[in-house]
């Protein structure tokens, strides 16, 4: 069990290689015993991972206190993998698989959480009132820190989410880009022939590439509201068109006719001469120049999971909340100067920060009275879903990722502590034989354990509508006139490998 259960989480191994490599050292066992054993190493190692809730409880005591991260983190539509994780050291403390982060969903997960760890110093969360009633619920009188992540995304999407909108629309209506796409697949049509100029051929080819570099930032998936295409678009724009234009120059000043420069040159001179865009793109840079203060300040990257100064060590609250209401002062100073849409944008964006601001930068006092910093996002669980579906994937293929997170998501959660060295190091150092402990679990830590393996997500028996009701009505009529319902049965589970007799 010990060995499929390593191969199979941690090496991602799928069934069948790990039937082949038991085979070669003389071990015959079916695929079916391969997917039970590995799913009660799974089960097994949650109840070895309880047993040692007093090391660390010992390991955060000495820290002055647990540093609580809670984030649920799943894909639209489906179940999320709820996770409690404690900041200093990485370590996750629990997870559970819950349909919504309702509140009394995370409120039943918090109240098991407070019996086996007690009361938390901090917590960290995403701006869900859920999680911030259900917490206050549990945790009463311990304050809670805004991760900065999603405040800012938060933020962002408060800001963009008309003004970029209607943008983008406007830009999109000019046709420009869809024309670009076209002269691009134009310009790759033509063969370029051996009498003609070299430098004629090169221009051709300069325009491609310089198409390409406009339209890749709306081809890549987009992290909005951290990266807007389109404003990247029209920043692009504007260099290439300037670099256009001192290529027409030179072929004016060395009479090289080159037609294709001269239609890219007009293409890019109708979308920046549309006063209706230019005033719109003046009008969102600015802001995003400020979103992006606001964004650094806070030292939050575009992407949660990204390696960035964010992720890495504690902030300083006091200076990061000094620089933020220096900047916010800076910008209420600009916007007065501004017109009425920046300073109405501008109003939103510092009114929102202020009201947030004792949230995003909380005092922790630990056990000891000390004043201690703090990582003040939930980078930690982002990796750690990361982690998991990872690992899933590797194993299982796209497809069935996401219905093997919601079924394994938990327990995976908690075997990823394997690859944190302060768990490995300071929680399991009285280890000997690991086989052993896994083989001392007993049968009561198991069934605990396994409660939090959910079901797969039920499907259809027939996705077609008008199927469904003919089988429907052809059931009815084998009972009314004598004919084989055995018949029926048959061919239903023919169809439904997951019907049994």
């Amino acid at each position: 069990m010990v060995a499929i259960g390593i191969l199979r989480w941690s090496f991602n191994y799928q069934r069948e290689e790990i039937k082949n490599i038991l085979f070669s050292r003389g071990i015959s066992i079916s695929t079916g015993e391969i997917s039970n054993l590995s799913e009660e190493f799974l089960i097994r190692f949650y109840a070895f991972h309880k047993r040692h809730i007093p090391q660390m409880k010992a390991i955060f005591e000495k820290n002055g206190g647990i540093r609580l991260h809670l984030d649920g983190t799943g894909e639209a539509g489906n179940e999320i993998v709820f996770m409690a994780k404690e900041g200093a050291t990485g370590i996750t403390l629990d997870a559970q698989t819950i349909t919504t982060e309702n509140k009394k969903y995370v409120k039943t997960f918090l109240q098991a959480l407070k019996l086996l760890y007690g009361t938390p110093i901090v917590i960290v969360r995403d701006m869900s009132t859920q999680i911030r009633d259900a917490a206050t619920d549990i945790f009463p009188g311990v304050m809670q820190q805004i991760c900065h992540y999603h405040f800012v995304k938060n933020l962002g999407t408060l800001l963009f989410k008309t003004k970029y909108a209607a943008f983008r629309k406007n830009v999109v209506s000019k046709r420009i880009l869809s024309q670009l796409k076209q002269t691009k697949a134009d310009i790759c049509k033509i063969v370029s022939r051996d009498t003609e100029n070299i430098l004629v051929v090169a221009e051709r080819k300069w325009i491609i590439l310089a198409i390409e570099h406009l339209l890749i930032c709306r081809e890549r998936s987009s992290n909005y509201p951290f990266v807007l295409p389109y404003l990247e678009i029209m920043d692009r724009i504007s260099v290439v068109k300037r670099l256009n234009s001192r290529i027409y120059e030179w072929n004016l000043s060395h009479n090289l006719d080159c037609q294709e420069i001269i239609e890219f040159s007009d293409k890019l001179e109708a979308i920046t001469s549309s006063a209706n865009v230019n005033v719109q793109y003046a009008n969102i840079k600015k802001i995003w120049s400020w979103f992006e203060k606001v964004r650094t300040i806070l030292r939050v990257g575009r992407h949660l999971s990204q390696n960035g100064c964010e992720t890495k060590t504690p902030s300083n609250a006091q200076k990061m909340k000094e620089d933020l209401m220096a900047a916010l002062s800076d910008i209420d100073n600009e916007s007065a100067a501004r017109g009425k849409k920046l300073s109405q944008a501008a109003k939103q964006m510092t009114k929102n920060c202020r009201k947030h601001a004792d949230e995003l930068f909380v005092e922790v006092i630990d056990h000891s009275g000390n004043v201690v910093e703090i990582v003040r996002d939930n980078n930690l669980e982002e990796r750690g879903h990361r982690w998991s579906r990872m690992h899933i994937r590797r194993r299982t293929g796209r497809t069935r990722t996401t219905n093997e997170m919601a079924h394994y998501g938990a327990l995976t959660a908690i075997f990823s502590n394997m690859e944190n060295e302060t768990y490995v190091k300071e929680v399991l150092p009285d280890v000997k034989d690991f086989i052993r402990e896994m083989q001392d679990i007993t049968r009561e830590e198991i069934c605990k354990s396994r409660s939090l393996i959910k079901p797969y997500a039920s499907k259809e028996m027939i996705r077609s509508d008008v199927k469904r009701a003919e089988v429907l009505e052809k059931f009815v009529t084998s009972l009314e006139d004598g004919s084989s319902v055995e018949d029926w049965f048959l061919k239903l589970e023919s169809s439904n490998p997951i019907m049994t007799p």
